[in-house]
């Protein structure tokens, strides 16, 4: 019932088909929802416990983020709770229902399911097939393609929105898939490029070219990805002419001002460093329009048109540092956790791309108190929890018994290994880290100097083992319960909480945040 509840709530979230079926919005299906998931993790077996609230980098970080904007911020108390407690509850609800590797994977196809959907819609749109009467706004919009609901009737939104479906697609359809699986992926990915493209967001573009450089890139080794940020970068600027709208500007000595979408960003960022410099603790939550245009008039004045200046202007200094830590607790924790077979690959890499977009996206659009910042980072919180409870011992089986059914696309078998029979030793921390030095560092099949490197190590090689067919390993459930000889070796989540070294790393996350600021100020 509660992974029912936040699946739901997902489809609110993107598909709002209370806004194109009248009667669904008298029941509040986005409260509704989340008071499914609610109630289903107190009937669940074992319920909530208190010590579940608070657990990782990330949750301590968001819950100093939250009580931050309660107590130090302007504003009455109140008035904050009754904005601010949707997007605690769903932090937590999302955090404690994901509570395995397969529900994640789902979540995320869940979540592709329902940008697509948005993508295939908007498309539609173009070709006369219109029950939402999206080809008016995107008349109003000056041709920029839209999608007629509260949330996509602006093409920057649309396009920042659907752009993050290309990491999921690639890594759902074509990393380590079936060449069948391939065939159908091939048409499915090039649909939320074209609606990005029909957007003609340039921020979108940006934010796009940044996912798909970390798609290609990320968990490789470092000598292809030394090879492939080059020839992706060079190739991405080569391409910047050939996009809409891209001609029209000219970056670099305050040329960029000439253009009056650009200037108007400038000018947001002109008065979000103000407010940043001139108050410590913020405008207070929600009032950065209300300043800006008290300042400036109503004619002038312009959304902040980035997450950072928005949090930074409303919530200050201290502010802006919790949510740059925020940031900076998910990649580290996806940087540093280590996978147990491709399944659980695909997992961290789609994470990590998704949380790549959205701090690329933050940059041109105010995303900073939208619900998709909130659930990604608590399906980045609940895969770190798995990992930091998983037991050192913990290794794919072969036991039929222990086997979770479930396939890596919905409605795909993956290819299974086959049982042979043999017994399974007793596992302990060498095996475990030996089972991990066994694989590549993209995680992939065992390699035969790795299988040397393990014989010279005191540890028994695979290679004189019976061939298995290649495919995927199902996982086994998560044992946290270790034994004192085996706590705290931590081989799957080596991070388990902060350490002194990363308040360094969210201070200089914090200055890279205003350096960037500065030279956007600049062009």
């Amino acid at each position: 019932m509660d992974y029912v509840g936040i699946v739901l709530f997902a489809i609110v979230l993107y598909v709002r088909p209370q806004e194109f079926i009248g009667l669904l919005d008298a029941f509040r299906p986005a409260l509704s929802s989340l008071a499914l998931a609610g109630v289903g993790l107190f009937v669940r077996p074992g319920g909530v416990s208190p010590k579940q609230l608070i657990r990782t980098p990330m949750d301590w970080l968001m819950m100093a983020y939250f009580i931050y904007i309660l107590f130090w911020t302007p504003g009455a108390i109140g008035d904050l709770w009754k904005r601010l407690y949707p997007f605690i509850g769903f932090y937590l609800l999302v955090v404690m229902t994901l509570t395995s590797i397969r529900r994640i994977y789902t979540y995320l196809a869940w979540l592709c399911g329902a940008i697509m959907f948005v993508a295939i819609m908007a498309l539609l749109s173009l070709v006369g097939f219109d029950p939402l009467g999206s080809q008016a706004t995107t008349a109003g919009s000056l041709g920029r393609l839209t999608l007629n609901t509260s949330l996509f009737s602006n093409p920057n939104a649309l396009g920042h929105s659907v752009m993050v479906a290309v990491p999921f697609l690639y890594f759902f359809m074509f990393w380590r898939r079936p060449i069948f699986v391939k065939e159908v992926g091939a048409p499915l990915i090039f649909l939320p490029l074209l609606c990005t493209y029909f957007t003609e967001s340039k921020g979108a573009f940006i934010s796009g070219a940044g996912a798909i450089v970390a798609t290609l890139a990320f968990g490789r080794p470092k000598w292809v990805q030394f090879i492939l940020l080059p020839i992706l970068l060079v190739g991405a600027t080569s391409a910047v002419p050939l996009l809409p709208r891209f001609g029209q500007v000219k970056f670099g000595g305050g040329q960029a001002r000439n253009d009056e979408a650009v200037l108007g960003r400038i000018q947001a960022f002109e008065f979000g460093k103000e407010a940043l410099e001139r108050n410590r603790f913020g405008l207070g939550y929600g009032q950065f329009e209300v300043a800006f245009i008290r300042k400036v008039g109503e004619l002038k004045a312009r959304a902040s048109h980035c997450s950072y200046n928005q949090i930074g202007a409303e919530l200050g200094w201290w502010g802006l540092l919790l949510f740059s830590g925020i940031l900076y607790a998910g990649f580290h924790s996806l940087m540093r956790a280590r996978t147990a077979d491709d399944n659980e690959e695909r997992v961290r890499r789609i994470l990590f791309c998704a949380l790549l977009s959205f701090a690329v996206s933050s940059w041109m659009i105010d995303f900073g108190f939208r619900a998709i910042f909130f659930v990604t980072v608590a399906m980045i919180s609940a895969f770190h929890r798995i990992l930091m409870d998983r037991s050192p011992s913990y290794a794919p089986e072969t036991d039929e018994a222990n086997r979770e059914e479930w396939g890596g696309v919905i409605g795909i078998k993956e290819t299974r290994l086959v049982d042979t029979g043999a017994a399974v030793e007793a596992p302990t921390v060498a095996n475990a880290q030996d089972y991990l030095l066994q694989r590549k560092v993209v995680r992939g099949v065992p390699t035969r100097p790795r299988q040397f490197l393990a014989a010279q190590t005191g540890v028994a090689s695979t290679r004189d083992e019976p061939q298995r067919p290649a495919g995927y390993v199902p996982p086994i459930k998560d044992d946290g319960n270790l034994p004192p000889e085996l706590a705290g070796a931590g081989v799957f989540m080596p991070w388990p909480r902060f350490r002194w070294y990363d308040i360094a790393g969210v201070y200089l996350s914090l200055r890279l945040v205003l350096y960037i600021r500065d030279y956007a100020i600049s062009l």
